[in-house]
């Protein structure tokens, strides 16, 4: 990676279902999809779900029936938006002690500006760690030149990854 610029891409893992699941530990290792009300019966669509309900092809965005139709065991739950918005705040809270630059990106997301850092994958894993301890939260980082692959990268070990991408990595990983 050049020295000139290193941004770094914080992305919370499945955040509205992780933060559900420190309220109800009993649901760990279930499909579970958070979404409007939590009845998957009526309008509304997926906000998140658990990686096991990923597995049935659930994703954000989905309406709800149709999520229900996929997997009809899974548990649904309604979205609880003040909760996570105070999850977001403790979380966003850490990302501050890391760079004079922090831009919020979304109640699960940031990106920070760790040019100045001699090592940014230390500084990622330090993050990962101090979120961690806090939150009871695991959240990926990607590291890259720019805000667009810090993006992709962050996404490309996920759950609870950290992925660097330089400039020569980019036609072999990324194209």
């Amino acid at each position: 990676m050049s020295k000139s610029r290193r941004i770094l891409h914080v992305d919370m893992d499945a955040f509205f279902a992780a933060v559900e699941l420190k309220r109800h530990p009993e649901l760990r290792g279930k499909p579970m999809v958070v979404g409007g009300r939590g009845d998957p019966h009526s309008r509304g669509v997926v906000s998140t779900a658990t990686y096991e309900a990923r597995t049935f092809g659930i994703h954000s965005g989905m309406a709800l029936r149709l999520a229900w139709r996929l997997c009809p065991e899974a548990v649904f739950l309604p979205v609880d938006f003040d909760t996570y918005a105070r999850e977001s705040e403790r979380f966003k809270a850490i990302l501050q002690a890391f760079s004079k630059t922090v831009e919020d990106a979304g109640i699960d997301e940031a990106y920070l500006d760790v040019s100045d850092a001699s090592d940014p994958a230390t500084v990622g894993r330090a993050i990962k760690q101090q979120v961690q301890a806090a939150t009871g939260l695991t959240c990926s980082v990607g590291i890259a030149p720019n805000k667009l692959l810090a993006k992709l990268a962050s996404d490309m070990q996920k759950p609870d990854g950290l992925t660097v991408l330089e400039e020569k990595d980019i036609p072999g990983r990324v194209w």
